[in-house]
């Protein structure tokens, strides 16, 4: 029983200095080795962040070079979609109207065949 009180004193003992409050230059060298391991993470990644605003910057012109392509690419759609309009609606008014002439010939041509019937008839009823 007598190790065991000793050794539990020498062990206090030597725990003792850990219990103690940490000194200024104590906490000065903390900051000092936070600072250095920071600045050490910190230095690859400011790196990475320059090349990546750099690749943003390419991107931002292939963008734009392409936002002109596409632009290009709407303005000859649209006039493709206006003129396929047009070669298939003009023929189609073109015919509707030539439609709506020949109707009205069939009509004047059938007014005229049925005064001609009835002219006929009345010559030769009355000769």
């Amino acid at each position: 029983m007598k190790t065991i009180l000793t050794l539990s004193i020498l062990f206090s003992v030597i725990a003792l200095p850990a219990l103690g409050e940490l000194t200024d230059a104590d906490l000065d060298k903390i900051r000092l080795i936070v600072k250095d391991e920071v600045s050490r993470e910190l230095t690859p990644l400011k790196a990475d962040i320059v090349s990546i605003k750099a690749d943003i910057g390419s991107l931002k012109t292939d963008v734009a070079s392409l936002s002109g392509r596409l632009s290009g690419i709407e303005k000859m759609m649209t006039w493709l979609m206006v003129i396929i309009v047009v070669a298939v609606g003009l023929p189609q008014v073109v015919i509707a109207w030539r439609s709506r002439k020949d109707q009205a010939l069939e009509k004047q041509l059938q007014t005229l065949t049925e005064e001609i019937e009835t002219l006929k008839e009345q010559r030769i009823v009355k000769p």
